[in-house]
């Protein structure tokens, strides 16, 4: 039988042209999540005061998703932290109008090591490459970046269809990585140690939707599905890859997605 290989490639990242979309890229295109997390993040920020109101936010990627949910008229000073070097270009493209901003490639580990401002808002949105058995240090050096009045925003996936979808196939294509009682990462972890700290720490919710296109007019429906898999489509099993399309034909190509956004406020700022 032939065996899936794990994909040494950055998925998130991946081009094979220049002119190409990112899997990423590609993933919105057909999902509403951008959007809806946007617009939630907009609202909490709004509450926020800070005159400015300095935000570090870590893992920045482009820096589109905390550009899209600036509210406005609302005075920002933002430090974008993004390590890997192709979206890092970008971000610097796209914030180059604003002096209020810096952009800093670098890891958060390198930065922590020499950082000493404090912040208003700390945001922490889908850090995947913290692995899970480091969140109680990388929560707690977070939030000691807080200002006393500070709040973390930590935003991960719930559990949802792609939590299934991932569940199902990643157990029989890697089981060495992946044995049977794996479950994908979610906020719960980050929820239950941020209730123990110090604070008022509360979960808000959001529901969206990934529509997959039809195979036979687009090979988007693969990418996004190496992109959540961070394996190569060709080198899965023929058999697997016809269970994968009949997986996301059952339900019409559409699944339902949860997203946690967790607010921490540090006790002085009730």
């Amino acid at each position: 039988m032939k065996k899936a290989q794990a994909s040494v490639f950055n998925h998130q990242y991946k081009k094979e042209k220049k002119d190409d979309f990112t899997p990423f890229e590609i993933y919105l295109k057909h999902s509403n999540a951008m959007e809806i997390s946007s617009k939630r993040l907009r609202k909490i920020l709004l509450e926020l005061k800070g005159d400015p109101l300095k935000i570090l936010d870590v893992g920045s990627n482009d820096g589109s998703f905390l550009i899209k949910s600036l509210p406005k008229g609302k005075k920002v000073e933002i430090i974008f932290l993004e390590p890997s070097k192709n979206p890092f270009e970008k971000l610097v493209k796209n914030t180059k109008q604003n002096k209020e901003w810096k952009c800093i490639n670098q890891t958060f580990e390198d930065f922590y090591q020499n950082s000493k401002e404090k912040y208003d808002v700390v945001l922490a949105s889908h850090l995947y490459h913290f692995p899970r058995k480091k969140y109680q240090e990388l929560l707690s050096q977070l939030a000691s970046l807080l200002k006393d009045s500070g709040t973390l925003i930590w935003i991960e996936r719930g559990i949802d269809d792609i939590t299934d979808l991932k569940r199902r196939f990643l157990r029989i294509l890697l089981p060495s990585l992946y044995p049977q009682d794996w479950v994908p990462r979610n906020y719960k972890r980050a929820l239950e140690i941020l209730k123990e700290k110090e604070g008022n720490t509360e979960l808000v919710l959001n529901n969206s939707v990934l529509r997959f296109p039809s195979v036979s007019k687009s090979n988007d429906a693969i990418v996004i599905v190496e992109f959540f898999f961070s394996i190569e489509w060709g080198s899965m099993p023929k058999s697997i890859q016809e269970e994968i399309l009949e997986y996301l034909d059952e339900r019409n190509g559409v699944l339902q997605q949860e997203e946690g956004i967790i607010i921490h406020k540090k006790s002085n700022g009730e």
